[in-house]
């Protein structure tokens, strides 16, 4: 049996889950902080309620807060990926169901693969 496909890689799964867990925190906090100050009439006011354009930017702002903090605190991490989750089926549903984007496309691809990246926080009981 070849000698690579033999290993027993699962000292790997740490330092994995601990990158993907930064570089996740590192695009959300990014992300909410680029939409600050939130102005009527500008970005996501456009397509959204005021109100749901501030939970979005806290969502995203705390999520990845909390997905930091939850290296210590680890009741953190499935609250943080919860709240990314939530904000990626949003901007999921918005491109492909509201913009008409296509399926395969970049705009709607790309909140899924990062729900997928939360959604590992979520379900992993390691």
């Amino acid at each position: 049996m070849n000698k690579l496909l033999d290993c027993n890689c699962s000292h790997y799964k740490g330092v994995v889950m601990l990158l993907m867990r930064f570089f996740l925190a590192f695009i959300f906090i990014k992300a909410g902080m680029g939409k600050l100050p939130i102005v009527g009439g500008e970005g996501l006011t456009n397509a959204l309620p005021l109100f749901l354009v501030y939970l979005v930017v806290l969502f995203e702002i705390l999520g990845g807060i909390f997905m930091i903090a939850g290296i210590k605190y680890e009741a953190l991490t499935g609250l943080g990926a919860s709240m990314i989750a939530i904000v990626m089926i949003g901007a999921a549903y918005m491109h492909y169901g509201v913009w008409g984007d296509p399926f395969a496309s970049k705009n709607v691809m790309y909140p899924l693969s990062l729900l997928m990246i939360a959604l590992i926080f979520i379900t992993d009981d390691a």
